[in-house]
């Protein structure tokens, strides 16, 4: 019987080509995006689900008034250990990126040495690290990271640092940090396998900088208002521990420390749990768990497009599958019989639109590469839980998509149906659903369009933005030996740079004016013989040609002077902190006194205009602008001339100056304006995405479109042959075609626009500054739908209304 079923479904199929292509494309669009979607959420989702007893394992943050920071103060790991109950193990970790590592290989005369200046996944941490985050050791053992100048390296990095040696005759060689560390190989662990976010390559013993001279320079000075960005301190709770109870803890330690002097200070520190590191984009998360319900929905969204054009083009077609069902019924078919029938038809639907949609799954990855997680390859579209998912899925189409139809198709009287007729009430019935459905396609389809409007109107205007200072032309070189403070070279540096010709200014900055985070703190300004406390204050430390490069406006006072032998450091403040400071004009700032940041005195000597530290998503900051009297700056930014065919000589020639000077470093440099673009990576994105979603979306409708224009033209093709002997025009039998689906679009047009506007106002808000939503937006989304549809409309009825009238009224 079921071969039966399948027999005649493919019998069907065969005369009505057109009908089922349409059918099958339209599934395999959605059943593709669906597909693609479920391996990106399904990538996400398997982050750190290895770790025993990880529903135990937090992260401790710092929570402060405005939001949460992932890193925290020096001096909260130690005392977490020493002062906190109910924890089984604390680790305490520090991110630093070395610029160079040193392999000494004893005995061979050529190369002594081998350098290596792109060192990724390093970190220092002590022992406990292996205790929560458990590897295989292949050589040696965790003991290691207990003692000085002990390095314990992943095997991909043993064999990348010493070729050809086993794991266990590595241990005891040297490897040299940044020409000064020297450690020893105390053990070779395996890579892991798992996906997480913990993925650390290289460990040195974190006593080897915490128990040293080198404390100081490399982690900065340790206090419980200062957070570190790279500091990290991961818990593991004893089994039946109450988080809260572990984390009240915690605030009674910086309570305790910051009494005093620093009782002012709104940060103490919280727990994040493990499962929430890789989801929280507030922190350093990489994904939330809104962006992935939000592609559940997309990929949900498109399959349902998907399914009523299947649902539209069956219902569409009952009236010429009357006479078939007439038959059927008169021959002993029951109504079930007549349901497992079409539901065979749509499973068969869905299962060659399955196959379709993996032959287009990597063009899709190809297409939304700019989205796709960089570990997420199109080779897993071949594992297995992929193919439960796609069974799944076909299951869910052919239930959603073929219900109804069969349904519909099933209640036919023979009676009726042999004589030609169909039942009037079931006829308008089938016509409405047919109606909403269409102008539920067009709804999603609009609403999608808008999304990409608004959004791509905001990123326009973001990238587009006065943000009070130049960013064309502008490149930025990090300074290798920045830790050396005045022994770095990066002063002959900048005097080299600036005799290449093409280059016009060159600075010396602590930060660019724009950056992603914070790079924030406390001062303490002196007014009238009171220190008052300012927090949250924007940091910046550099030289006098900074505001020129940039083009940041002085509004009044003058621009900083740089003189290493003074004892008072000048100072710059915006305009925002000027008004903080309880001033409206600039001249009642200057001369005021500050301690904080860089500067253990600095006075007022200006006031700049307003810029933006941040991405726009936030609002202006208050600043200060301190000189670099220290020299200890980490970036040199250079001014090119302002013809691009100059820039790539003139980056040759600074790289040409830069190695001269630094042999054994990798010269990096980046454009200023693709730094700021990148702050708003997600936006273009989301942005990229819901244009492939509206154009699936689109493509979908239009496919429905076509096989219901298609149908009505076939339909009434007697009747428009007729209308043609009595001397209508091709233009007027367009419109009679036409006029029933235009009127649809413009009802979808109506219903769309509230929620639209809905969601694009909810997603603005999210920027500090931001676009009007403009009623044209509304309006050329739906000019542009309705021309698509026109388009579709014209280009299949043209055909029906140019054909020759005498082949339509010929008699059966």
């Amino acid at each position: 019987m079921i071969k039966n079923y399948f027999k005649t479904a493919l019998r069907f199929f065969w005369n009505n080509k057109a009908v089922t292509g349409i059918n099958i494309l339209g599934l395999a669009i959605g059943i593709s995006a669906a597909l693609v979607i479920f391996l990106i959420i399904r990538y996400d989702y398997s982050f750190d689900k290895w770790e025993p007893g990880r529903e135990r394992i937090y992260r401790v943050i710092t929570k402060l008034p405005d939001g949460s920071d992932a890193g925290l103060s020096l001096m909260a790991p130690p005392a977490i250990k020493a002062g906190v109950t109910g924890i089984e193990a604390v680790t305490h970790m520090e991110r630093y990126a070395f610029y160079k590592l040193t392999i000494t290989v004893p005995g061979d005369d050529k190369t002594p040495q081998r350098i290596f200046t792109k060192n990724d996944n390093v970190i220092l941490a002590d022992e406990n690290y292996f205790k929560i985050f458990p590897h295989q050791w292949l050589a040696g053992n965790a003991q290691a990271l207990a003692q000085l100048n002990q390095t314990v390296l992943t095997l991909s990095n043993a064999e990348k640092y010493f070729p050809g040696n086993d794991p266990g005759s590595i241990i005891g060689k040297k490897i040299v940090y940044n020409d000064s560390i020297v450690t020893t190989v105390g053990g070779v662990i395996a890579d892991l396998k798992e996906k997480t976010d913990f993925d650390n390559r290289m460990f040195v013993s974190f006593k080897t900088i915490a128990e040293t001279g080198l404390k100081k320079s490399f982690l900065g000075e340790p206090n419980w208002t200062n957070i570190n960005s790279g500091t990290q301190c991961i818990v593991l709770l004893k089994r039946g521990t109450d988080p809260a109870n572990i984390e009240a803890q915690i605030r009674n330690l910086y309570r305790a420390g910051l009494s005093g002097s620093h009782s002012r200070y709104k940060g103490y520190g919280g727990l994040q749990p493990l499962n929430d590191i890789h989801f929280n984009t507030a922190l350093d998360g990489k994904v939330s768990k809104n962006a992935l319900r939000n592609l559940a929905v997309l990929a949900l969204l498109l399959l349902l497009l998907a399914a009523i054009n299947f649902i539209n083009l069956s219902t569409a077609q009952s009236t010429l599958r009357g006479r078939e069902i007439g038959v059927r019924k008169t021959f002993g078919s029951g109504k079930k019989q007549i349901v497992y029938q079409f539901l065979a038809e749509t499973f068969l639907v869905s299962l060659l639109a399955s196959v379709l949609a993996l032959g287009f799954s990597p063009f899709l990855l190809y297409a939304f590469k700019e989205f796709i997680p960089k570990g997420l390859e199109a080779g897993e579209i071949l594992q297995g839980n992929v193919f439960v998912f796609l069974m799944v899925l076909i299951v869910v189409v052919t239930l959603l998509a073929g219900l109804y139809p069969s349904f519909i198709l099933s209640r036919f009287q023979p009676v009726v149906v042999l004589k030609n007729k169909v039942l009037s009430s079931g006829k308008s019935r089938s016509a409405v659903i047919r109606q909403v459905l269409t102008v539920a396609q067009f709804v999603i389809a609009l609403i999608f369009l808008v999304m990409v409007l608004v959004i791509s109107r905001q990123i326009y205007f973001i990238l587009n933005k006065d943000l009070g200072f130049k960013k064309e032309a502008i490149v930025s070189v990090p300074v290798p030996d920045v830790m050396l403070g005045k022994k770095s070279k990066s002063g002959v540096l900048v005097n080299e740079l600036k005799s290449i010709p093409g280059i016009r200014n060159v600075s010396v900055s602590t930060a660019l004016p724009t950056q992603d985070g914070r790079k924030s703190g406390r001062v303490f300004w002196y007014h009238k013989g009171e220190k008052r406390i300012l927090d949250d204050i924007h940091f910046r430390t550099i030289d006098e040609h900074y505001l020129d490069l940039f083009g940041i406006q002085l509004i009044g006072g003058n621009n900083i002077r740089v003189d290493t032998g003074s004892k008072i450091t000048d100072v710059l403040i915006n305009q925002t902190l000027l008004h903080q400071l309880g001033f409206q004009h600039p001249e009642n700032a200057i001369g005021q006194y500050m301690k904080g940041g860089p500067a253990d005195s600095a006075q007022i000597v200006g006031v700049v205009k307003d810029f933006t530290t941040m991405s726009l998503h936030n609002p202006v900051q208050p600043v200060l602008l301190f000189a670099n009297n220290q020299m200890f700056s980490p970036v040199i930014s250079v001014l090119l001339s302002p013809d691009p065919a100059s820039w790539k000589p003139a980056v040759a020639a600074m790289e040409q100056k830069f190695r001269a000077l630094y042999p054994d470093k990798e010269f990096e440099y980046s454009f200023f304006d693709e730094s700021i673009r990148s702050l708003y990576e997600t936006e273009q994105r989301i942005a990229m995405l819901l244009k492939w979603a509206a154009g699936l979306a689109i493509l979908i409708s239009c496919l429905g479109l076509l096989g219901l224009v298609s149908f009505m033209a076939n339909r009434r093709e007697k009747e428009i042959g007729i209308r043609k002997v009595l001397g209508a025009s091709v233009g007027q039998i367009i419109f009679l075609l036409s006029k029933s689906l235009l009127l649809l679009v413009m009802i979808a047009s109506a219903i769309a626009f509230p929620v639209a506007w809905y969601f694009s106002r909810k997603w603005l808000e999210d920027f500090a500054f931001r676009t009007n939503l403009s009623w044209w937006l509304f309006l050329a989304s739906a000019a542009g739908m309705l021309a698509i549809a026109l388009l579709v409309l014209c280009l299949r009825t043209f055909r029906t209304a140019t054909a020759n009238p005498v082949r339509a009224l010929r008699s059966e």
